[in-house]
């Protein structure tokens, strides 16, 4: 096994040409690569389709209903506070 390592070893010294297609495949390939990777190693979320943040459209629990009874209209509000 050391004979085959030390002859790799002096493969690695010698200078080769590379061609400007092979450069940009092997620049894409491990930019890509490097992509792949990422999305393996990235921790894992939930999927969520919209933030929930609260723009009522349709999808309410049923305490966000509760909450809604809750709420006073804004125009008993003002009758309220007009002297």
């Amino acid at each position: 096994m050391k004979e085959k390592w030390s002859i790799f070893k002096e493969s690695l010294s010698d200078v080769t040409t590379m061609t400007k297609r092979e450069f940009l495949l092997s620049l894409a390939v491990c930019v890509l690569g490097g992509i792949v990777f990422g999305v393996f190693l990235s921790p894992k979320k939930s999927m969520v389709i919209g933030s929930h943040n609260g723009n009522n459209s349709g999808n309410c629990s049923q305490k966000s209903s509760e909450d809604e009874e809750e709420i006073a209209d804004w125009n008993e509000i003002e009758e309220e506070n007009e002297p």
